[in-house]
């Protein structure tokens, strides 16, 4: 079913505050917001939402959305000429989730044994510094979605979120984390089954 680009753009403003504040929760919400066709209409990009809503099915079009505003774009940079290819990314990662993530806990892993560390030392900060597995997700080491599965499993976002709290970078990718949780449907016994083996504790 195609969606009407009013209703693309509708999503497009209950997704951007879901990701950028924390008052708005899309789920809870359910999508509602307020919006203006006289606005809509205003807008330089509506060829874009436009083509948007004519390539992608409604739950694409969430898709689409939510694969750009976890890259940390404040406006989700979603109507832009890398929106489609951010896209295209997302489903890879999606669609190999469970290899993904097997495959970046072993790295962590195998970092923490060269460091002489537990594994659940690389989640905790010592004297404000980032965490080990925050600093390999800022290269790159370490995808989002393992971050939002670790902190399923883990929980160990709010007590970073306490020490971190004046730091420059780690609150926005918090926001990130927490936000992106309901949209990130996984079975966690069998991600549980994935951690415990990887490091060891079975």
């Amino acid at each position: 079913m195609i969606m009407e680009p009013f209703e693309v753009y509708r999503y497009y403003l209950a997704l951007r505050l879901h990701f950028t504040t924390d008052k708005y929760d899309a789920i809870q919400q359910q999508g509602r917001v307020r919006a203006s066709k006289q606005a809509f209409l205003k807008r330089n990009d509506l060829l874009a939402i436009r083509r948007v809503s004519e390539s992608y099915s409604d739950k694409e079009v969430v898709n689409f959305l939510v694969s750009n505003f976890i890259t940390g774009d404040r406006w989700g940079g979603v109507f832009d000429t890398e929106a489609k290819e951010r896209y295209t990314d997302w489903k890879k990662r999606i669609e190999s989730l469970s290899y993904t993530f097997q495959k970046e806990i072993s790295n962590v892993v195998l970092f923490c044994e060269k460091k002489n560390l537990k594994f659940e030392d690389c989640l905790t900060t010592t004297k404000g510094q980032h965490p080990y597995i925050f600093k390999m997700f800022l290269r790159g080491d370490v995808s989002i979605e393992t971050l939002v599965i670790l902190n399923k499993l883990n929980n160990f976002v709010p007590g970073l979120d306490e020490q971190l709290s004046d730091d420059l970078i780690w609150p926005d990718v918090s926001r990130i984390i927490k936000k992106y949780e309901p949209f990130l449907t996984i079975q966690k016994e069998k991600y549980y089954g994935y951690l415990r083996r990887a490091v060891g504790s079975e």
